[in-house]
């Protein structure tokens, strides 16, 4: 172990030589035909395990957990296809299919908006929504049954704060996560070249950025290392953003999920308000 921490330890600290050797043994990508998988990296290429730079953590941050229940849950999904069918031309292709309007889609829909909303954004302000997706079972050819290592990708889309702020911002944020959830059985890393180049390059101070740790489906409360099951989950990645929330499945087993969340404290007072009284009002 000690041995394994001093080689991550170096090897994030350094730039590296992408060729089959390093890419059998420490890349988060596999290689088939002489390239990254999917990404299209050519060998030779240089790269690095250096963390990418925190985007916006709030000063002075207060930590908050909420919970939506099963008939939360339901309440909201009724709202959004209610919104979407009249906002929504019936001729409208995209709407031929299902809407993918599952616990994860409808709980990021309805904490981000509450979010936007509580911080203030200015209503011309870019904003940034996405989430990360494993992608072992989704590629082609597939990954063989021993791969141990990394394999997911990133999904976003940008649009203007004053989208989500509108009365239909809840339908639009869970009708853009559904278009990506779906586009995942396109190819899960179709155009992943250009979006991470298009990422990297973007400065950290011309958009607001909105992701999500983890996922109702982790099950993380029913883990148990021999001491007994956790009392409580916390994320603790989500404090390197102004903005991104964690996700679990309700701890007592009901159907709902735990958000948390990190926020200024006079932004958590509002979004509390919020989040509560939008619920009520459902």
């Amino acid at each position: 172990m000690a041995e394994a921490v001093k080689l991550w330890l170096r090897l994030k600290n350094e730039t590296w030589v992408l060729d089959q050797n390093c890419c059998s043994l420490f890349s988060p990508f596999d290689c088939f035909g002489g390239a990254a998988i999917g990404l299209g990296i050519p060998l030779g290429s240089t790269l690095t395990l250096k963390l990418l730079p925190s985007y916006g953590s709030p000063a002075n941050p207060v930590r908050g957990t909420y919970e939506l229940s099963r008939e939360d849950l339901q309440k909201l999904r009724q709202k959004v296809l209610f919104q979407l069918e009249i906002e929504v031309p019936k001729e409208n292709p995209d709407q031929t299919n299902p809407m993918h309007l599952s616990t994860f889609v409808l709980t990021f829909a309805y904490t981000v908006v509450s979010i936007v909303k509580a911080r203030g954004l200015e209503r011309n302000r870019k904003v940034m929504i996405g989430f990360t997706a494993d992608c072992r079972a989704r590629l082609e050819p597939p990954l063989p049954a021993n791969y141990f290592g990394n394999c997911v990708g990133a999904y976003t889309d940008v649009t203007e704060a004053e989208v989500l702020m509108e009365e239909n911002g809840l339908a639009f944020v869970a009708q853009s996560f559904s278009k990506l959830i779906k586009g995942l059985g396109k190819g899960p890393y179709k155009g992943a070249k250009d979006s991470l180049e298009r990422f990297l390059e973007m400065d950290p101070g011309t958009m607001e950025i909105f992701g999500v740790a983890g996922s109702p489906r982790f099950q993380v409360y029913e883990s148990d290392f021999g001491w007994g099951r956790p009392k409580k989950v916390e994320i603790t990645s989500i404090d390197r953003t102004n903005g991104s929330i964690s996700m679990a499945e309700s701890k007592d087993g009901s159907g709902g999920v735990e958000i948390g969340i990190v926020l200024k404290k006079n932004e958590m007072e509002i979004f509390d308000s919020l989040f509560i009284n939008g619920l009520k009002d459902l």
